[in-house]
C-alpha cells in the first residue's frame, strides 16, 4: 500500500482485528450480563454498537492518516494479549520447577501494564458515561418542558425546574466530554495514555464514586445534597441555588479544560490551563463544596444534622483520597512534578 510497507500494514491490520474482537467481546458482556442488561438503557446499548461500527470503519484510515513514525502498529489490544499470554506461559514454566527461582519471576513491563489497565478503564467507564450522558440529557429536556409548562408558581418553578435544568445541562457537557475521552485516543488529539493508576487502593477510591460500587457508600451515608432542598425563606433559597450552580460551574470547567484528555485513573498529559492554573483539583473543590452548600437546609434541621454531616463527611474524605491517589500516580510524570511546583494549592488558592 502507498505510504506503508506490506509488513507494517500486516501488523496494523492484526492490531485492528484484535481490538475489534476485544470490543465485540465487551459488547457481548454489556448485552448479556445481568448487571449491564439491567443497568444500561437501550440508547446506551445502541450507542456502544455505534462506537464499535465507527471503529470498524475509521480505525485503519485514521491510523494511515498519521505520519509513519506516529502510527500505532501494535495497539493496546495486541500489547495486552501478548503480555497475558507470555505471563501465562512463563508463569507455568516458573511454578512447575522446584525450587522457585525467586530472583527471576515472570514480569510485565510498564507499557504492557498500561495497556491492560487502560482496557479495563475503557471497559468500565465508557458504558457508564454514555448512560450518564443520556440520563442527564433526558432530565434536562424534561425540566425544560416542565419549566415552560409553568404548572407551579414562579418561585417553585424556578427551584424545581429551572435550576435543575441548568444543572443537568452542565452535566450533559461534563459527561459528554468524558464520554469522548474514554471512546477516543488519537495522537492528533494529544490524549495518548501515558500511564494508568497502578495501585489497588487508587482504583478502589475511584470506583466507590460510580455504580455499582457507590451503592456500598450509600447504604451507610444518607444523601443530603438533594436538588430540591430549600430554606423557608425564598430569597435565601435563591442564594442557595445560585451559589450551588456557581460551584457546579467550577466542577464542570475543568472538564472543558481537559477536553479529549478527560478520563479517570489515567494520565494523558498534564493540563495546566483554565482552573488548573489556580489549583490542582478544581473539579473536586467545586463538587464537594457544592454538595455542602446544597446540604445546608438539611444540616440546619436538628433531627437530621448528625446523619447529614456524617454523609457529607464520608464523601468529602473519599474525594480527598481521590486527590491524593491521583497525585501519587501523576507524580511519576516529571511534567506533573513541575506543575505542582508552580501550582502548590490542591483545592483552594492560598488556603489548602
Amino acid at each position: 500500500m502507498r505510504g506503508i510497507s506490506q509488513q507494517d500494514f500486516g501488523r496494523l491490520f492484526r492490531s485492528y482485528l484484535i481490538n475489534a474482537v476485544l470490543f465485540a467481546a465487551a459488547l457481548f458482556v454489556y448485552r448479556n450480563s445481568h448487571y449491564y442488561a439491567d443497568f444500561l438503557i437501550p440508547r446506551t446499548q445502541q450507542a456502544l454498537l455505534g462506537v464499535y461500527l465507527l471503529y470498524l470503519a475509521l480505525a485503519i484510515p485514521l491510523e494511515l492518516a498519521l505520519p509513519a513514525d506516529r502510527r500505532r502498529l501494535d495497539g493496546k489490544g495486541v500489547i495486552a494479549l501478548r503480555a497475558v499470554w507470555r505471563s501465562l506461559r512463563c508463569g507455568w514454566d516458573y511454578v512447575r520447577h522446584y525450587p522457585l527461582q525467586t530472583a527471576n519471576p515472570p514480569s510485565i513491563i510498564p507499557q504492557e501494564k498500561t495497556a491492560i489497565l487502560f482496557l479495563l478503564v475503557k471497559f468500565y467507564y465508557l458504558p457508564i458515561m454514555l448512560n450518564f450522558l443520556f440520563g442527564n440529557w433526558d432530565t434536562a429536556v424534561w425540566n425544560w418542558g416542565m419549566y415552560h409548562a409553568a404548572t407551579l408558581d414562579v418561585h417553585q418553578n424556578m427551584f424545581q425546574h429551572f435550576f435543575p435544568l441548568l444543572t443537568y445541562a452542565v452535566f450533559v457537557i461534563d459527561t459528554g466530554i468524558f464520554t469522548l475521552g474514554y471512546a477516543f485516543e488519537y495522537p492528533y488529539a494529544r490524549n495518548t495514555v501515558r500511564s494508568v493508576e497502578p495501585t489497588l487502593f487508587g482504583w478502589m477510591i475511584a470506583l466507590l464514586c460510580y455504580p455499582p460500587f457507590n451503592d456500598i457508600v450509600n447504604r451507610y451515608a444518607v444523601w443530603a445534597a438533594n436538588d430540591n432542598n430549600a430554606f423557608a425563606s425564598v430569597p435565601a433559597t435563591y442564594v442557595l441555588h445560585i451559589v450551588a450552580f456557581a460551584l457546579l460551574l467550577l466542577y464542570a470547567l475543568p472538564s472543558v479544560a481537559l477536553g479529549f484528555k478527560a478520563s479517570n485513573l489515567t494520565n494523558r498529559g498534564i493540563v495546566t490551563r483554565g482552573p488548573y492554573a489556580l489549583v490542582r483539583h478544581p473539579a473536586y473543590t467545586g463538587k464537594v463544596l457544592g454538595w455542602w452548600v446544597m446540604s445546608l437546609p438539611i444540616l440546619l434541621q436538628p433531627d437530621q444534622f448528625f446523619l447529614a454531616i456524617i454523609s457529607m463527611s464520608i464523601w468529602t474524605v473519599i474525594y480527598f483520597f481521590r486527590a491524593l491517589t491521583e497525585e501519587r500516580h501523576l507524580s511519576m510524570d516529571p511534567d506533573y512534578v513541575e506543575y505542582c511546583r508552580r501550582v502548590p494549592w490542591r483545592f483552594i488558592p492560598y488556603v489548602l
